[in-house]
């Protein structure tokens, strides 16, 4: 959690949002999570019924989806880090398109 956080932190005067969807965990450990871990960033809780995991094929955890402006996924991995360059480089478009 700790380079999630420095990416809220890092573009927090960006075009970027960072969404968390759990799954697994009790309501009350997933509410003790947001607080130890100190998220910041929008999260829901699916628990154990896996609606979304189920839709976009999620099969290990964490598993990280990086979208464009235009909501296209272009970009998957378990590596959040895996994904700074792409990242980057979709902020830069983002605001030249301003």
């Amino acid at each position: 959690m700790p380079h999630l956080r420095e990416l809220v932190k890092l573009h927090q005067d960006r075009p970027f949002a960072l969404i968390g969807v759990n799954t697994g965990d009790s309501p009350e450990d997933y509410r003790k999570g947001l607080e130890t871990h100190g998220v910041s960033w929008i999260s829901a809780y699916q628990g154990e019924d896996t609606p979304i995991a189920d839709m976009y094929r999620v099969r290990g955890y964490p598993t990280y989806f990086l979208l464009d402006t235009d909501g296209k996924i272009v970009m998957t991995g378990h590596s959040g880090s895996a994904m700074d360059d792409k990242i980057e480089e979709l902020l830069a478009k983002a605001e030249a398109k301003k």
